[in-house]
């Protein structure tokens, strides 16, 4: 089978709609006297996975303004993080100064008032380095009432990724449908020594929603309707898991690392997973070979392919205990100059936004590359909305657990989950 290697920076800013969105080079970042009366700490809360990225980038920061910058572990759901953070800001206290938040907790947070507008923060060279596929986004997910609250450092878009050293071993070729999916699916998977064709993770803190709404734009549905499309959405996971079990039931406990590590230990032969699993793998280095990561187009439900986008994006709490520094902070790391370095330390900070694209005109990135494959096959579909976002994802969890764990019947589900979603409102 012949790979694709995706589209250039050309190319793929033809396709997301983003040639307007080239801008002149950046300026140097020169920061301006920080009110030494003010502490000198920043407290930033990121998840540890892309701790790396960003402190190879802070040295410079921290000469310029003479303020340290303090890394504080964050969780990778985003059900989980609104939890966490919303017991802090409920209070009237942050113990963090800038927060990378979920599109489950960015919204409500902004509603709240616990977050600080940043309009008056990030410079418009900053905001012109955005293509418009994710300026389109800003209204619904970043802003509330007119101000824009959170700044996207994630193009999060779910690839799909597989074992093209074992495909190649044994004659296969990458599903295009689900039909293929199953049948392939079929031919991997080896119960008896733990290999199963794929895998997720399906615990009932908000990943769960990420893998059915996955599946659900494949068939067009709404997730949060409980439609015909999510119902051929949880059928094809249920038949996956239970009738031709080539989906382990274990999914059901795991969480991302632990699904990252049946990959890595050749037990999942192809998976749905976040970009920064690219980076995860590259780290591995005693496994680690570009075959058993490849990237293809995802296998397509009768409407085509599809997998949706969101992302996390940085914040700063209305409680922050260092405003000023803080600002400084968000300016300088979502800056035009710092991004290609955020994005070559860890995929996860890869967008297709054009500074980032022009680092990496002519040099080897899977990521992007998949990125524009993607956006030519027109994969790339909304993240699902709602204004209870937190809540209404713990609904999609909830029912596809009852339905999963032989609790419910499908149609049973279906009823009991469309209940729920009107109570919401």
């Amino acid at each position: 089978m012949s790979e694709k290697k995706g589209l250039s920076r050309r190319e793929f800013l033809k396709a997301s709609g983003a040639a307007a969105a080239v801008a002149a080079a950046p300026k140097l970042y020169v920061p301006p006297l920080i009110n030494r009366r003010r502490q000198n700490t920043v407290v930033m809360r990121q998840q540890p996975f892309a701790w790396d990225a960003i402190n190879a980038v802070l040295p410079e920061f921290e000469e310029a303004t003479g303020l340290t910058v303090l890394l504080e572990p964050g969780v990778s759901s985003g059900v989980d993080h609104l939890t966490e953070v919303t017991t802090a800001y409920a209070a009237g206290d942050s113990p963090w100064d800038v927060v990378s938040d979920s599109d489950e907790s960015g919204p409500v947070l902004a509603r709240a008032g616990w977050l600080m507008p940043l309009d008056d923060v990030i410079p418009q060279e900053t905001w012109d380095d955005f293509p418009p596929i994710m300026l389109d986004a800003l209204d619904l997910w970043h802003r509330y009432d007119g101000a824009t609250y959170r700044i996207p450092h994630e193009f999060a878009i779910a690839y799909f990724f597989y074992r093209k050293d074992i495909f190649d071993e044994r004659g296969l070729q990458v599903p295009t449908t689900w039909e293929e999916m199953l049948e392939v699916g079929l031919q991997l998977t080896d119960r008896d020594n733990g290999v199963y064709a794929t895998q997720d993770s399906l615990t009932r803190n908000g990943l769960m929603f990420v893998y059915c709404a996955y599946l659900a734009c494949q068939t067009n549905g709404q997730i949060f309707e409980f439609d015909d499309g999510t119902a051929m959405a949880l059928h094809l996971l249920y038949n996956m898991m239970h009738t031709l079990k080539i989906f382990p039931e274990t999914a059901l406990n795991d969480v991302y690392d632990q699904q990252n590590e049946n990959y890595m230990n050749d037990k999942v032969m192809f998976m749905r997973q976040w970009p920064y699993f690219q980076s995860v793998a590259e780290a591995n280095t005693a496994w680690y070979n570009p075959d058993k990561v490849a990237i293809a187009v995802p296998p397509a439900g009768r409407p085509g392919p599809g997998s949706w986008w969101g992302g996390w994006g940085w914040t700063i709490p209305t409680f922050a205990p260092n405003p000023d520094g803080a600002k400084e902070l968000i300016k300088f790391i979502t800056s035009p100059e710092i991004v290609p370095r955020l994005a070559e330390g860890q995929s996860w900070f890869n967008m297709p936004r054009t500074s980032i694209l022009n680092y990496f005109e002519g040099k080897p990135n899977p990521v992007l590359e998949a990125m524009g494959m993607y956006a030519a096959a027109g994969v790339p579909r909304p993240r699902p909305f709602h204004a209870r976002g937190a809540e209404a994802q713990t609904v999609v969890d909830d029912i596809a657990s009852l339905y999963l764990t032989k609790q419910e019947t499908l149609l049973n589900a279906l009823k009991l989950g469309k209940e729920r979603m009107a109570d919401l409102g």
